[in-house]
Order: C-alpha cells, then sequence, then structure tokens
C-alpha cells in the first residue's frame, strides 16, 4: 500500500498541468456529398457563412 502511494505521490509530482488548445485549431472544412450548384450545395454555403460569423473563425 505504502508502494502505491508513492507511486501516485511521484506522478503527480511530475506531470505538469495540461493546456487545452483552443477550438476550432484549424479551418474548419464542410464536405457536401453532392453536386455544387444544388441545393444541398447553397445550405452548406449557408451554413458556413452563418458558422463563420458565430464562431470567428474560416469555413
Amino acid at each position: 500500500m505504502r508502494k502505491l502511494v508513492l507511486a501516485v505521490l511521484a506522478m503527480l509530482a511530475f506531470t505538469g498541468s495540461a493546456t487545452a488548445e483552443t477550438w476550432p485549431a484549424h479551418p474548419i472544412t464542410i464536405v457536401v456529398p453532392f453536386a455544387a450548384g444544388g441545393p444541398s450545395d447553397a445550405m452548406a454555403r449557408i451554413l458556413a457563412e452563418r458558422m463563420k460569423q458565430s464562431l470567428g473563425e474560416v469555413v
């Protein structure tokens, strides 16, 4: 039991604090599996523009 406690304390002592990166860290890509110029493409473009405004990130 003592070895377990020492191992846990050593692990806590040698681990650094993890820093999370901000999301999204790169541009967001929307893949539309239909032909360009169709209704699905138009909806994806509208969605991408709204996402760009609300997230403040390149879509």
